[in-house]
């Protein structure tokens, strides 16, 4: 899970970073393409990420109806927790970092 965030950031920050790492090299120009590459979309990723970030200020990062709505169940005990599947979720996101 660790690497796979890891993967899609760096597709968000370098678009097409992949695609030159996979192309054959052409002599001593391959490095400087790749270069180019990278930084001129940096450049546009940066300004869409910092469009995103700057909308998610907009918004409350939390749903306080639904935040309302579990601490109601689980003060009356109604809240159903799945105790199977949170040690099984558990237990793969610690081999994924381990391993």
């Amino acid at each position: 899970m660790v690497d796979a965030i890891k993967h899609n950031m760096r597709q968000m920050l370098v678009p097409g970073a992949q695609d030159a790492k996979a192309a054959p090299p052409r002599g001593g120009q391959a490095s400087a393409d790749v270069t180019a590459v990278s930084a001129g979309s940096v450049d546009a990723s940066s300004l869409s990420i910092k469009a995103s970030v700057s909308a998610l200020g907009e918004t409350p990062p939390i749903d306080i109806e639904v935040v309302s709505r579990i601490k109601q169940q689980i003060e009356a005990g109604k809240y159903p927790i799945n105790l199977d599947l949170v040690s099984e979720r558990l237990m793969e996101s610690y081999l994924e970092m381990k391993g």
